[in-house]
């Protein structure tokens, strides 16, 4: 009856504790007594072949006895606690259902005659899940508040999630290439020449002037554009000076197999994100959910513990 698990069977399952070993029964066997009320494992099958996904099994996985039981101990509160559902509410729920399936009324019957149910046996249950979820509503839902303070919070803490475009940076460079087999003079000189380029710099010498002057090619044929990068597209000890500078600022010269780069950035495209309110609705329902899940959870241990609950042995 896979039926069953369109109302609350989902949101009872998805809060059970992990996994635990299975263990097999007689057909006829009674697996527990909630206050008085037997589960037996006919009730258990029923229960696991209405939830998707679950594949029919001889033995007992005690995370869906957990959630038939459950199931008992809500619904067993609600008519303690005097709620009630009216005919038009179960009348209405099956239209949606059907509505939801895209299923005709000759389709919903023949589904019910499949699962062993005709149209009152349903409406039973219907309006048994629709008390359930009542109290859910009264006990759980209701008491959900989410505030903008704690929506800006999660926010910041998952704002990562919600990048539209990384950094950018665009960079010119003055380039001077080492010889291969370059003698110890020569490395001088070049290491004399790098630090001449940056006191001009310094000393306000248009950058542009100095990639003619100085350069090596490629770069002094470009103009001196090195390119736009994001974070990790240059080989390390550019990537990590680019990004430690800020826009219109010249560096110190870095030292690379091939030479020496005197490097600029000419323009800084920060990270962009998705603003808060593109995205409130989905951190609305994360933390709806966590707190939900953790109402509940609080909620029906201490309906456990109050509970009549007998498990039978072995």
């Amino acid at each position: 009856m896979w039926i069953h698990s369109v109302i609350i069977t989902g949101f009872i399952v998805s809060c059970l504790l992990a996994a635990v070993p299975a263990y097999s029964v007689t057909v006829d066997r009674v697996l527990a007594t909630v206050e008085g009320e037997i589960i037996t494992f006919a009730d258990y099958q029923q229960f696991a072949n209405s939830i998707r996904g679950i594949e029919k099994k001889d033995d007992i996985d005690e995370r869906l006895l957990k959630g038939l039981i459950e199931e008992k101990i809500i619904l067993q509160e609600a008519k303690r606690k005097g709620i009630e559902v009216s005919e038009t509410e179960v009348d209405r729920r099956i239209e949606e259902f059907k509505a939801e399936n895209g299923l005709s009324q000759e389709d919903f019957v023949n589904l019910l005659r499949e699962d062993g149910l005709n149209i009152t046996k349903y409406k039973d249950f219907v309006k048994n899940e629709l008390m359930s979820l009542k109290l859910i509503h009264e006990n759980i839902d209701s008491k959900v508040i989410i505030t903008d303070k704690e929506i800006e919070d999660i926010y910041y803490v998952r704002r990562k999630d919600y990048l539209i475009c990384t950094e950018k940076l665009e960079v010119k460079a003055i380039f001077i290439r080492l010889k291969e087999d370059a003698t110890p003079t020569e490395i001088t000189d070049l290491k004399l020449r790098a630090l001449k380029i940056t006191e001009q710099l310094k000393e306000g010498t248009n950058f542009d002037l100095l990639v003619e002057q100085y350069s090596d090619e490629p770069l002094k044929s470009h103009e001196g554009i090195l390119g736009c990068f994001v974070k990790g597209a240059l080989i390390p000890p550019l990537d990590n000076k680019v990004f430690s500078m800020k826009q219109g600022e010249t560096s110190d010269p870095v030292w690379v197999s091939e030479g020496v780069y005197i490097l600029k950035i000419t323009n800084r495209e920060p990270e962009s994100y998705k603003t808060i309110e593109e995205v409130r609705e989905e951190l609305y329902n994360i933390l709806y959910k966590q707190k939900r899940e953790k109402l509940f959870t609080e909620w029906i241990k201490a309906l456990w513990e109050k509970a009549s609950v007998i498990l039978s042995q072995g």
